[in-house]
């Protein structure tokens, strides 16, 4: 059977192929040949869905957080190397977990398959190469790349919690990692609002 069906919908190619031979023919239907250069974008992507299978065996951020300074505390690996870590570990991750991670494969690539369509309209509204999710058709997105001091970020941590001068190193670090991702969020979303176009900071009431 070709991966292109007699009325033009794209379809899955036979299983006598390799698992990741097969995995090619839908990143093509997707994102065209040009995949080869988003590396980036693929990596994030593997990232991101490795997190998520930790963060539904019920891991918590700070775990999360704890594992990859750990690991960024290293000496840097080998890629090679490192792929045959991530077969060998998640296959005793399901052996614990009771799944079969041939089955799970198969049943996410057939899904995959009936989605091409939508990944390819919200690749579409991505930025070129980028690995972060587009906005929607049409939307403007107002730039804003003001990034706080660390005496400011400090203060305003200060502010939300009291107790925050008082915590540990670590505990302040994820502190200040959680304030600043909350801001980037916010000065994306703010500039979208007619009336917040120009935000100013609130006047100290007193």
């Amino acid at each position: 059977m070709s991966d292109k069906q007699a009325d033009g919908a794209v379809s899955a190619p036979p299983h006598e192929q390799s698992f990741q031979s097969r995995v090619r023919p839908w990143l093509v239907a997707c994102f065209t040949e040009d995949f080869d250069s988003e590396e980036h974008a693929r990596e994030a992507r593997f990232i991101e869905e490795a997190i998520e299978l930790f963060q539904a065996r019920g891991r918590s951020f700070e775990e999360l957080i704890s594992v990859a300074r750990y690991v960024y505390s290293r000496p840097l690996g080998e890629v090679r190397q490192e792929v045959g870590g991530v077969m060998t570990t998640l296959a005793a991750l399901c052996i614990v977990s009771k799944l079969d991670m041939h089955e799970a494969g198969e049943a996410e690539l057939a899904r995959i398959w009936t989605k091409v369509d939508a990944i390819r309209a919200k690749q579409a509204s991505k930025p070129r190469h980028s690995p972060l999710p587009g906005v929607a058709p049409g939307e403007v997105v107002y730039e804003n790349n003001w990034e706080p001091t660390d005496a400011q970020l400090n203060s305003a941590c200060l502010s939300f919690r009291h107790d925050f001068g008082l915590l540990g190193e670590e505990e302040r670090a994820r502190v200040r990692f959680q304030a600043r991702e909350w801001l980037r969020a916010w000065m994306r979303e703010l500039p979208k609002v007619p009336a917040l176009r120009t935000i100013k900071a609130p006047v100290p009431q007193g």
